[in-house]
């Protein structure tokens, strides 16, 4: 006796418009990435007032401010990596509350374009700290661009069929037993 697999032929088909959401979705997180280590002198900047303010609070500082900067610009990467595969992949499997904070996210990063494009045309010299890097900024306007493609893709009829599809087909191999019979507990 064959049991059937996760990849019965009465599974919805995944549509365009999701693979095009999680390919859009890698060119995001790209981009971040590189603005995120594009952002390290103000991390830097950050990091080394934090320990000068400790120093005056007579506190022990652990660490220099290089190696603060290194840990929170490293942990930041890791985080927006691992929360987006972990929301794309189940985008791609077709959970519609996924596609939903995935939609969530790429609208924040429209906005958060937005102000950049705002900010390139108001010169402001507040404190002369540490800023971003203009080239930085190509990358940001691709990740903000990249975005609004995604939220497009995700709140495509196509998608939005998709993932309802994906629940009820989900929904019918539970109430089938499809389930018991992969080794899966229900």
């Amino acid at each position: 006796m064959t049991v059937p697999g996760p990849e019965t032929s009465d599974a919805p088909v995944r549509p365009d418009s999701v693979r095009l959401a999680v390919e859009l979705w890698g060119a995001v997180v790209l981009a971040e990435l590189i603005t995120m280590i594009a952002r390290y002198p103000i991390a830097f900047d950050t990091s080394q007032k934090y320990l000068e303010e400790m120093r005056k609070n007579g506190e022990d500082v652990p660490v220099s401010a290089t190696a603060l900067a290194v840990a929170v610009t490293a942990f930041s990467i890791v985080l927006l990596a691992v929360v987006s595969a972990v929301v794309v992949k189940f985008v791609w499997d077709g959970r519609n509350w996924a596609r939903q904070v995935l939609g969530v996210f790429g609208a924040f990063l429209v906005v958060q374009l937005f102000f950049a494009v705002i900010a390139l045309f108001i010169t402001s010299d507040s404190d002369g700290g540490a800023t971003v890097p203009a080239w930085a900024m190509v990358f940001e306007i691709i990740g903000g661009v990249a975005a609004i493609g995604v939220l497009v893709a995700l709140m495509h009829r196509d998608t939005a069929v998709y993932c309802r599809d994906v629940a009820a087909w989900r929904t019918r191999n539970r109430q089938n037993g499809r389930d018991r019979q992969n080794g899966g507990a229900r």
